[in-house]
């Protein structure tokens, strides 16, 4: 850290952009009123939240909960407070603050902080988009019965590709903009996204704003669930194993009803009852799609005729009583085969007699038995079928008003959820910030973390938000990686900006060393002047 007695040299980083953030929302005196303070405690409750996060948005590959060794060289007192040491920021006290937060209740507790947060910078919000995605973990956690509210960590769907791991399940809800989290839950390793989605969103529905769109995945769209969103407004896929959804997709529509929506989609729009729910459903067209799945349905083809060869072959095998069997089969295998058809040729006649050698003269056959003759080949009608299918996909939303809630506009916001809530979980499973897997031997304590990770997914959704709008406002920009400007700057990116700022302590005088004009505009734009002496 330092060379001389009279000279400290911190890293300061970007860590005063992410406290500023921190600061704004209040969340230091918020944890705190709800947690309240323990006897004999130097580092509060809200203090060891704050550190975790800036931790957390840190650019280092090793666990959070390892992050003791994180604040050596770090400027502690600057941006946590006086006498907040990196010795006092080791691994026992993440682990109490892990468990003051759960017994707070990580999920209301969230809530209050993103509330806060929309308090602190007013984004508009005009649609919800909730998913969920796990998180693996080491250990055996056996779970007990000490603790109800705990969830269990279990074998479940994984979507890290290890199902030799037990997990546990986050879901998430975000805000369409910049996809700031607004509501977080822990889940059971192996809990249903069909039902715990819902279920979140109906228990805190007095805490959101139903007038904005709730948008979900397919696996949502079940009766039970349609009636359990009965005061929310939603935007759901229709999934494509329904009999009237398949139809639908697979159905032939003349030119005039398809209308131009977003660029390279257009779309059919149909009122439908599901669930006994009245709603609109819009059959869309993507033309990228549907050239990525051309690719694929060849390929489908191919195969499919392996197994219609096979097929056939075992039918020519076959004898049969009559003419009339023998076509009867071959017509309900044909139906069977998702591209090709069985073409009748005839029938081959074999005649059985009663004794070996020559028949005598007029001697009749005791049976007669018929072999088909046919052949395969593709049937143009099923592969019609199949590509009118291609790149359609169906969205369904119970808001009627087609004014209120254009065609184009359920598209826009179903596309939204990939740069929403599926972004914010590609960041928690970045390697540069969270590790993809867990170590914390109790499932309180995982809990506990994942509210810290959704908690720093949304200072960086927030912060990042937040500049964007003020470049923007201002006309001002920051350079982007090869130098040119840009007022959409990632948040991450910015951090690299802030690489080389130090925080100089001399003879008693602090001096930030550094720091170019766009660091300046980046500093005074989130309002972090107080960090980089430049209030």
């Amino acid at each position: 850290m330092a060379a001389t007695p009279d000279l400290q040299v911190y890293d300061l980083g970007h860590l005063g952009l992410v406290a500023s953030i921190v600061d704004r929302i209040g969340l230091v005196p918020l944890v705190d009123e709800r947690v309240g303070p323990r006897p004999g405690e130097k580092v509060s409750t809200g203090v060891a939240l704050k550190a975790a996060i800036l931790n957390a948005l840190g650019f280092v590959t090793s666990p959070l909960y390892l992050f003791g060794h994180y604040w050596e060289g770090k400027p502690t007192e600057w941006l946590l407070g006086e006498g907040i040491t990196p010795e006092l920021l080791n691994d026992d006290r993440m682990g109490r603050m892990l468990d003051s937060l759960y017994q707070a209740g990580v999920t209301e507790l969230f809530l209050e902080v993103a509330k806060r947060a929309r308090q602190a910078f007013p984004f508009p919000v005009r649609a919800l988009h909730a998913d969920a995605t796990s998180f693996h973990v080491h250990g055996r956690y056996e779970g007990t019965e000490e603790e109800a509210r705990a969830i269990r960590i279990a074998h479940g769907y994984s979507r890290d590709h290890r199902p030799d791991l037990k997990q546990w399940v986050m879901s998430l809800v975000c805000a369409d903009t910049g996809g700031i989290p607004l509501l977080f839950s822990p889940e059971d390793g192996n809990a249903s996204d069909a039902k715990t989605l819902v279920a979140l969103l109906s228990r805190f529905r007095e805490a959101l704003d139903l007038g904005e769109v709730v948008v979900l995945d397919g696996a949502n769209y079940t009766r039970e669930n349609l009636r359990a969103l009965e005061g929310f407004a939603w935007i759901l896929r229709v999934p494509a194993t329904l009999r009237e959804a398949r139809a639908l997709l697979e159905g032939e529509f003349a030119g005039e009803a398809w209308t131009p929506l977003l660029p390279g989609y257009r779309g059919v729009e149909v009122e439908r009852t599901y669930g006994g729910v009245r709603q609109r459903w819009l059959i869309l067209e993507s033309e990228e799609r549907a050239r990525a799945e051309e690719e694929g349905l060849w390929r489908r083809v191919a195969r499919a005729e392996g197994g219609a060869r096979k097929a056939l072959g075992r039918l020519l095998a076959r004898e049969f009583s009559c003419e009339a069997d023998a076509r009867r089969a071959l017509e309900e295998v044909s139906r069977g085969l998702p591209y090709h058809r069985l073409v009748y040729l005839g029938v081959r006649e074999e005649r059985r007699r009663g004794r070996v050698g020559r028949p005598r003269k007029g001697e009749a056959p005791v049976a007669v038995r018929y072999r088909l003759l046919a052949r395969v080949e593709v049937d143009e009608g099923k592969l019609e079928r199949a590509r009118r299918g291609l790149g359609r996909f169906i969205l369904a939303t119970n808001v009627l008003d087609r004014e209120g809630l254009p065609p184009w506009e359920v598209l826009r916001r179903y596309k939204d959820q990939a740069r929403t809530v599926e972004r914010g979980f590609r960041f928690l499973k970045d390697p540069l910030f969270f590790t993809e897997s867990t170590f914390l031997k109790r499932p309180e304590r995982v809990m506990a973390l994942g509210m810290v990770m959704a908690l720093a997914l949304l200072v960086y959704a927030l912060g990042e938000w937040a500049l964007r709008r003020r470049l923007w406002e201002a006309g001002s920009s920051l350079p982007d990686q090869k130098g040119r400007p840009t007022a959409k700057p990632t948040l991450r990116w910015v951090f690299q900006l802030f690489m080389w700022v130090r925080l100089v302590e001399l003879g008693g005088k602090l001096l930030v060393l550094n720091l170019a004009p766009h660091h300046e505009t980046a500093v005074r734009l989130l309002g972090a002047g107080r960090y980089y002496l430049l209030e």
